[in-house]
């Protein structure tokens, strides 16, 4: 239970935290087409440091070169020192696939990150819609 509790709230401070761009599109918000992931690395201390460099190599790849990626955020816990948290959000289901297509995401996770994991967990999750809050979302001019 809490560890439940932990991931939700870990979840709801990463969203809070992303650098969603100004011009988050409010389609993703009206239909579930958008998906958010939410990983989870569990990896020995002593590898911490190389899974970090890869991960940062990844979201830089993944920044440049995805334009259907709206955020890709690496997050450390200090209760959890042995694990690394992703998350990320795509514009729909061809960005996620176009992502982990890519031959970056093949070299990077496929072939170098893995072998370092204990283990892994990915959630997949999609926004909500509150209708009273249209509006909320800053839009461009």
């Amino acid at each position: 239970m809490e560890k439940q509790i932990f991931k939700i709230a870990l979840i709801v401070f990463a969203f809070v935290l992303t650098n969603v761009a100004p011009s988050f599109p409010q389609a993703m918000l009206n239909d579930k087409k958008g998906e958010i992931l939410f990983v989870e690395f569990e990896l020995d201390q002593k590898d911490m440091e190389t899974a970090l460099a890869l991960l940062k190599e990844m979201q830089i790849q993944t920044l440049e070169n995805e334009e259907g990626c709206i955020a890709y955020d690496i997050l450390l816990s200090d209760e959890h020192p042995n694990k690394i948290f992703l998350y990320e959000c795509y514009e729909n289901a061809q960005a996620h696939k176009k992502h982990t297509n890519s031959p970056y995401y093949k070299d990077i996770v496929s072939n170098k990150l893995s072998r370092y994991l204990k283990k892994s967990e990915t959630i997949k999750l999609y926004p909500v819609v509150n209708e009273k809050l249209e509006g909320f979302f800053y839009e461009e001019p």
